[in-house]
């Protein structure tokens, strides 16, 4: 199985590295993509005497940007980790996270809940999300659970709202591409955009020289996954897959829970891209 899409401690995944990898390998995934948010730390930690036999690691990224004032998320598939251009906006990243946890700590303090610096300066992340201000609220009695902590606190809505300034889809592709990497748009249908949208959206990352779509993706339905191929065939994007896994938790998006590319589609699979390297054929 291949799995191009996952979560470590790094960024907003619960397992570190070594457990992700060992997960993988119980559930026999044999080409796994390490793909945290705004980070590749994961990667650095890694060394090859680490990946079970018959595994291969992929290295990645999940760039969150900003497009119509929405967030999108674009994966970045065999990234040079050590690019200087992509580790340049990495760490710009990084640190909007890292304002943007100060603003809404700050927005806690006054509403009297505090304790939230030192909460995430004792998590291993390396790239600071509003999940793991989800978790805080929660571990404190103020939030039921992270769909509470979202719609009540941390939502466009919430009380403690906050906004990410995050940098432009050109940015993150042009960043992926220098890094000798392949791009994907993430998750398409969780945007909650119209057709119009999407497409200008795809019509967009393609010009700016994305290259892939996630068209299958845990907790997918199959009238969607069937769209999705459509759109990607129509566009000549080529398709990705991914279960974006973070916790084994949640069981609906554990590693490999994602369903087969529908045949029409078959042909426009990345792992067929030019750019994918002979070693992971």
């Amino acid at each position: 199985m291949i799995d191009l899409h996952s979560h470590t401690w790094f960024s907003d995944g619960q397992l570190s590295p070594q457990a992700l990898i060992s997960r993988a390998a119980t559930l026999g995934i044999s080409q796994l993509a390490i793909t945290d948010h705004d980070s590749v730390a994961a990667h650095r930690s890694l060394a090859a005497a680490n990946i079970p036999a018959g595994m291969q690691v992929i290295t990645g990224v999940e760039i969150s940007t900003l497009w119509d004032n929405r967030e999108i998320h674009i994966v970045g598939l065999f990234v040079d980790t050590e690019d200087a251009l992509l580790n340049a906006l990495l760490k710009q990243q990084q640190e909007k996270r890292r304002l943007r946890a100060l603003d809404i700590g700050l927005k806690l303090q006054k509403s009297g809940i505090t304790g939230l610096e030192s909460y995430l300066a004792e998590l291993p992340c390396e790239a600071i999300s509003r999940n793991h201000i989800a978790d805080f609220l929660i571990a404190r009695g103020h939030a039921s659970s992270k769909q509470q902590a979202f719609s009540k606190h941390l939502g466009k809505r919430g009380r403690f709202h906050s906004n990410a300034d995050w940098c432009s889809i050109a940015e993150a592709v042009a960043s992926i591409k220098a890094a000798n990497g392949l791009s994907v748009v993430a998750h398409p249908d969780r945007y909650k955009l119209n057709k119009i949208k999407l497409r200008r959206l795809l019509a967009e990352f393609t010009e700016a020289g994305g290259d892939a779509l996630e068209v299958s993706y845990s907790n997918l339905n199959p009238d969607t996954l069937k769209n999705l191929a459509d759109l990607c065939c129509e566009l000549d994007m080529w398709a990705s897959v991914g279960s974006d896994f973070h916790t084994p938790d949640t069981t609906w998006m554990d590693l490999g829970r994602v369903r087969k590319l529908p045949a029409h589609c078959e042909s426009r699979a990345i792992w067929l891209h030019p750019q994918w390297p002979a070693t992971h054929r």
